[in-house]
């Protein structure tokens, strides 16, 4: 059960990033008050403080379960969801270094995980 928190926090993370990135995508936010006001009204970015709203209620729940010097570097991993979803909804390109960055990460977590 501690791993689905875990997981689920990092996921929804992720998805929230999506919604925040697709949002000022379409709504470029300006350094004014209004367009600040009308961006953050928006349904995308509306949705991207949810599962990032979400998220940190779950992350409650996993804290709990996990030493913090394995929970917080955990949530790195929505860097590797980010790498791929960000290249299927934005086109943003898979380049080696970010490849090479992504594994080190995750030979970070698997690291950790085993203290």
């Amino acid at each position: 059960m501690r791993y689905v928190l875990l997981i689920s926090t990092v996921i929804m993370v992720a998805v929230g990033q999506l919604f925040l990135k697709k949002g000022v995508d379409m709504t470029p936010v300006k350094a004014d008050l209004t367009s600040i006001i009308h961006t953050l009204f928006t349904p995308h970015i509306i949705l991207g403080f949810i599962f990032y709203g979400g998220a940190s209620i779950i992350s409650l729940f996993a804290l709990q379960k996990f030493p913090l010097s394995i929970f917080l570097p955990s949530m790195s991993l929505a860097y590797v969801i980010i790498l791929f979803t960000s290249n299927y909804f934005f086109g943003e390109p898979i380049t080696g270094m970010k490849v090479f960055g992504v594994l080190l990460i995750m030979v970070g977590v698997v690291c950790l995980s085993r203290v």
